[in-house]
């Protein structure tokens, strides 16, 4: 018997060490790689498997379905987002945005990406993407918030702040498939200052 089977059985819910977390990591790895590259409606649990070097029946055994693997990926993969605060609003800005890049370039990230932005479509998982989402738009708009409250900007909607912030980084990779290099940071950079500073 395979046993990694019997550590499915055990450990559900339990914390786990050695050999079996190597198993789950492993599994959940290859699930945010495969989610990177063919995105939710097209993945397949052989595939997971066979990236993993994990059984397949193994991975059934503990995710019986597509959604609930996708699930413990997101659970797995949601780093917190870093709460950039260097006293000053265009600093902020460029380090926020060269996070999330740094975040876009592993193919396990876009992976959860490719879920938090385009597989809404799916309910099983669409609580979790709208909790994680909630979380990080929750903490990157602390930014704004703080250069409001120094007077530095004027008050606006802080979320939709951020939604401005982060777009065209992620539609530049996710998109288009283009390098987000330094210097588009630094363009990027001055152009968001430069409209929070414009808005009335």
């Amino acid at each position: 018997m395979d046993p990694t089977v019997r550590y499915t059985r055990r450990t559900e819910g339990k914390r786990v060490h050695g050999r079996s977390a190597r198993v789950l990591e492993s599994v959940l790895e290859a699930a945010a790689e495969e989610l990177g590259r063919v995105g939710f409606s097209e993945l397949r649990i052989e595939d997971v498997a066979t990236r993993s070097g994990v059984n397949k029946t193994t991975i059934y055994r503990r995710w019986p379905t597509k959604s609930e693997l996708i699930s413990a990926v997101i659970a797995h993969e949601d780093v917190p987002v870093e709460d950039v605060d260097t006293g000053d609003l265009e600093s902020d800005i460029r380090e926020t945005l060269r996070q999330i890049r740094t975040r876009l370039y592993t193919l396990r990230h876009r992976g959860v990406m490719n879920i938090l932005m385009g597989e809404r479509a799916h309910p099983e998982v669409a609580l979790l993407v709208r909790d994680v989402r909630a979380r990080h738009v929750a903490i990157r708009q602390r930014i704004f918030e703080r250069a409001m409250a120094r007077g530095d900007i004027p008050q606006a909607d802080a979320a939709q702040l951020v939604e401005f912030l982060t777009a065209p980084v992620i539609s530049r990779i996710m998109h288009m498939g283009l390098e987000v290099d330094d210097s588009y940071i630094e363009q990027l950079t001055s152009v968001i200052k430069a409209g929070v500073h414009a808005l009335r």
